[in-house]
């Protein structure tokens, strides 16, 4: 059997090659994106061992915790490489990965601390009683995979070991906050992780073989509530903001019911406009596609935002407001909305285009941080006209 693994939940990222009982790994370039250096790393390593991704028989990807946009990255390369080669794919938790990272030099009867940095103050951690010869899914769990500040991570571990008896606490996350942990657990080893997580990866892809599915059944593991869930909360909570008065919600489309009313707008709105079916399939057969409805109290469409979410990069491809609401606000509220959940989703940057003559709109978006940095000639038609290219490299 040969494993090919990919982590992206570390800056510099990791991939791996297990073949024959034997593991060679190889760490990134943390200069560079995940996106620039993928998939080429991974064919790389496989070249420099004289294999191509036809020798490949199991990929195995790190599916968090950690950082959104690295984890969307890592998951979706892994499955554009198995869906081109219908190779069979598993998802290895963040915290399974660090803790095997440990057990692959150490062969020991200890309490074993996953402890990944979660950044805003927070770490991810787990906890096993790690057994010498035992597997990782039959060691005992002490604390399930948790998300906490460094202080009540140290309180819980305190809780289930000895505080003042050996335990090895692994990753950055120990490492960061080592001041917090020593004090609360004064026995304590805190080490970074031995070896790349890709390593370990795909050294538990081959224990957990027979879990390997199909490419589209991957999902990352957040364990902390999604940034969007807390985002609507705040808004809801501070009940303020345009458009609230009035009773105006934002939510993502469902059902035929909305397609149908997008689709109405966009022919109220624009000379060319997408119809329906054309919607459908974008939200059904992308991963990147969304669709904001901003209703009132009634239900009914005041104005609707289609966009995409690709990696770090947010692009609004089509924002429209029913006549009879121009110039209220709507426009603004809806994209206000658009832009933060994009940015809680990690993207760091926003684009869109816009008729040269729209200074109306123009002025909406150098209001929400846009700026000119590019034209399309003749991008227009009906009438033919030129589209100015809009950043906003600020997102967050």
């Amino acid at each position: 059997m040969v494993v090919l693994a990919l982590e992206t939940v570390s800056r510099a990222g990791s991939v791996a090659l297990w073949h024959d009982g034997a593991c060679a790994a190889l760490e990134g370039d943390p200069s560079r994106s995940h996106a620039e250096r993928l998939p080429g790393e991974m064919l790389a390593l496989l070249d420099a061992h004289g294999m191509s991704p036809a020798d490949v028989s199991l990929l195995s990807v790190v599916t968090g915790p950690g950082s959104f946009t690295g984890l969307r990255v890592g998951v979706a390369t892994v499955q554009g490489f198995a869906m081109a080669r219908r190779i069979r794919t598993l998802g290895v938790p963040t915290l399974d990965a660090l803790v095997t990272t440990w057990r692959l030099e150490h062969d020991e009867d200890v309490p074993l601390v996953a402890c990944l940095d979660g950044q805003r103050g927070e770490v991810f951690v787990t906890a096993i009683e790690a057994k010498a010869g035992q597997p990782l899914a039959a060691c005992r769990v002490l604390v399930p995979p948790m998300v906490a500040t460094p202080d009540e991570a140290a309180v819980r571990l305190a809780e289930v070991t000895d505080p003042a008896g050996r335990l090895v606490i692994v990753g950055d996350g120990g490492v960061r906050y080592a001041t917090t942990f020593a004090r609360r657990l004064p026995g304590a080893s805190i080490e970074p992780a031995p070896r790349p997580l890709a390593e370990a990866a795909a050294v538990l892809a081959v224990a957990r073989a027979p879990e390997a599915g199909a490419p589209h059944a991957l999902r990352a593991v957040y364990i902390r509530r999604p940034d969007v869930e807390l985002t609507r909360e705040r808004k809801a909570l501070a009940g303020a903001g345009d458009g609230v008065g009035r009773g105006w919600t934002i939510r993502r489309a469902a059902g035929d019911a909305d397609l149908k009313a997008v689709e109405a707008l966009q022919q109220q709105t624009f000379t060319n406009p997408w119809n329906a079916e054309s919607i459908r399939w974008e939200l059904e057969n992308t991963d990147v596609a969304r669709l904001y409805l901003l209703v009132d109290p009634d239900g009914r469409l005041i104005a609707y935002c289609s966009c995409w979410v690709v990696f770090d990069e947010l692009h609004i491809n089509s924002i429209a407001v029913d006549p009879a609401w121009r110039r209220q606000g709507a426009a603004r509220m809806l994209l206000r909305h658009v832009m933060s959940e994009a940015s809680s989703a990690g993207a760091v940057a926003a684009t869109l285009e816009v008729r040269a003559s729209n200074e109306p709109a123009i002025r909406l978006y150098e209001s929400l941080g846009f700026r000119v940095e590019g034209v399309r000639r003749d991008y227009y038609r009906d009438p033919r006209e030129d589209a100015l290219i809009l950043w906003n490299r600020r997102l967050s």
